[in-house]
C-alpha cells in the first residue's frame, strides 16, 4: 500500500466520521465494519473469552454512538474507539472478578471434536505468549492491520512490525510444538 492509498484512506474515513458525527447511521455502519474487527482483536488478545468480546464489541459499538459527541475529529477514531472498549472491559471485569479471563473456544463453533481439539491447543498456545505477542497476532490477523497502522497500534517505529509478528509467530509455532 503507497502513502497515498493511506492518504486516501484516512481521507475516506474523515468523511464517513463526519458524516457519522451528523447523525448518518449508513456512515456508522461502515466505520464500524472497518474498527470492528480491530476493536475484537484488540479486546481479544487481553480477554480470551470469545462471547464477553463479542458482547463488550457490541456494547462499545453502541455507546461510541452514544457518546460520538465526545469524539474530536481531530483524534484517532480506531484509539478512541480502542479506548472506549478497554473502560467497559474494565467495568465488565470489576463486575464478574471471579470468572477467569479466558476459557475454552465455544465448542458449537467448531464442526466436530477434531476442529474443537485444534481450536483448543490454539487457544492454549496463545494464551502463553506475552500480552504483546498476543496483541500482533490479533491485530495482524484478525484485524487485518499491516505496515504503519500495525506499527502504530503495537506502539512501535514503522518498519518494526513485521518483526514483532515474526516473533510472535515464532514463540506460537514453540508453544504448540511443546504441547
Amino acid at each position: 500500500m503507497s502513502s497515498d492509498d493511506v492518504q486516501l484512506d484516512q481521507a475516506a474515513e474523515r468523511m464517513l466520521l463526519q458524516q457519522a458525527l451528523a447523525g448518518d447511521r449508513e456512515a456508522w455502519q461502515q466505520l464500524m465494519e472497518l474498527h470492528a474487527p480491530r476493536l475484537a482483536a484488540y479486546l481479544g488478545a487481553r480477554l480470551r473469552r470469545h462471547l464477553v468480546v463479542e458482547k463488550l464489541v457490541s456494547d462499545t459499538i453502541y455507546a461510541a454512538w452514544r457518546h460520538r459527541d465526545e469524539y474530536s475529529i481531530d483524534q484517532d477514531f480506531g484509539a478512541w474507539l480502542r479506548r472506549l472498549g478497554a473502560h467497559l472491559a474494565m467495568r465488565w471485569h470489576e463486575r464478574h472478578r471471579g470468572e477467569p479471563l479466558a476459557e475454552a473456544f465455544p465448542r458449537n463453533r467448531c464442526e466436530g471434536l477434531q476442529q474443537h481439539a485444534t481450536m483448543q491447543a490454539l487457544d492454549n498456545a496463545l494464551g502463553r505468549l506475552s500480552d504483546k505477542q498476543r496483541m500482533a497476532l490479533e491485530q495482524r490477523y484478525r484485524a487485518g492491520l499491516v505496515g504503519a497502522a500495525l506499527a502504530q497500534v503495537l506502539h512501535l517505529q514503522p518498519g518494526q512490525e513485521d518483526e514483532m509478528v515474526n516473533q510472535a509467530l515464532e514463540a506460537l509455532d514453540a508453544a504448540l510444538s511443546s504441547g
